[in-house]
């Protein structure tokens, strides 16, 4: 397959968030500049040159970070190395704080053509908990200069479950949200990470995590409150307009092809899923050859495969097809899988129309622990 998506990791930002378990902090000018060179150099020698590009994706840390100039040269990193997509789509991830009106003109005259606004939540208390950089007013002020700038293709992350997070205060996030009329909606439960600043206050019991049952009924007025204002939750946790789905993400949940440049980026291809070394100094080391210092590198087996594709496309809303799965990996997924696909159906956690799997609402919230029952022995 000559088609895939590339995301572009850029692990600098002001200050990391307190719940934050990637790959980003602070850097230096020198450093940043350094980075940046280094990973224009990974784009160009890359031993995948010449495939069509479908998406991209910029993450972090905090992309809008860059300046115009910055972009513009991994940008033009791209599409010299890349059949970049006419109709391809181009996301950025942007903290409010570090945009301006003109900055998202630039972007989209660039190529980009949805930008995705990371807010968490729209109470200032809370925000400064997480140790974001932002306010309210500049969330808004932000979300103002994207309309401004005509951009039709936004997305606002929120999160749920912050320590001390009343429901109350949860169905004003998602009120101020839905009323900014978004094209997607990105709803995460905050998880607490080992080593990061939560993680390490919650290891020393300064922290605990937020109530379940709480937690529970957050998801489902999420689900609700979304249903009701027009969205389809395509993704467990991702709310869109019709048809404004967020395609680079379905090539994760689809396992499609897709390559990740930088730091701690993973790719997978031809079967072969890897994540580029951690270490600055080793990425940069070898960074030039298109071969870049694998932190990790693994290449499953059918059986393997067929689980993890199983897991990924539970979490859609289109599910599973047991007889495309079934010609997929040569195997009678049906009956391989009986005895679990019993057990979920018989207590509410998926259901069955004829070909097609899905989860239920109940296993909606429990969607983690009902995909790994794919992963293990059937």
């Amino acid at each position: 397959m000559s088609e895939l998506g590339i995301y572009l990791h850029i692990p600098f930002c002001s200050r990391k968030c307190y719940y934050c378990d990637f790959n980003s902090g602070p850097l230096s000018q020198s450093a940043r500049r350094d980075y940046l060179e280094v990973l224009r150099q990974e784009i160009t020698h890359s031993p995948w040159r010449g495939f069509q590009a479908k998406t991209l994706f910029l993450g972090g840390g905090t992309p809008s970070e860059l300046s115009v100039a910055e972009l513009g040269a991994l940008v033009d990193a791209l599409r010299q190395t890349f059949q970049v997509k006419r109709e391809a789509e181009w996301s950025i991830e942007c903290n409010p704080g570090t945009v301006t009106r003109a900055y998202f003109v630039a972007l989209k005259q660039m190529g980009f053509n949805r930008m995705s606004l990371g807010v968490q939540t729209f109470h200032d208390h809370h925000l400064q908990a997480l140790g974001r950089i932002h306010n309210t007013a500049q969330t808004r002020e932000a979300y103002r200069y994207l309309r401004e700038a005509e951009c039709d293709n936004v997305n606002l992350d929120l999160m749920f479950g912050l320590p001390n997070q009343t429901f109350q205060e949860w169905e004003s996030d998602l009120s101020e949200a839905l009323s900014l009329s978004p094209e997607h909606l990105s709803l995460y439960n905050l998880t607490i990470e080992p080593g990061t600043e939560f993680g390490n206050r919650y290891a020393r019991g300064e922290l605990r995590e937020s109530d379940e049952d709480l937690c529970a009924d957050m998801y489902e007025r999420a689900m609700e409150r979304t249903r009701a204002a027009g969205y389809d939750q395509y993704e467990i946790s991702n709310y869109s307009r019709p048809g404004r789905q967020c395609a680079h993400n379905l090539i994760y949940w689809h396992k499609e092809p897709y390559l990740g440049f930088g730091v701690s980026a993973a790719s997978f291809k031809d079967g072969v899923r890897w994540t580029n070394t951690g270490n600055l100094n080793e990425y940069a080391r070898t960074a030039s050859s298109g071969r870049v210092t694998r932190a990790t590198e693994e290449t499953l087996e059918d059986r393997e495969a067929l689980g993890e594709e199983i897991m990924l496309r539970l979490r859609t809303c289109e599910g599973i097809s047991l007889s495309a799965l079934s010609k997929r990996y040569h195997c009678d997924v049906s009956a391989l899988f009986s005895g679990t696909l019993q057990f979920l159906s018989g207590h509410d956690f998926i259901t069955q129309a004829g070909d097609r799997v899905q989860l239920t609402r109940q296993g909606k919230l429990l969607a983690n622990e009902v995909c790994l029952r794919f992963l293990g022995s059937p």
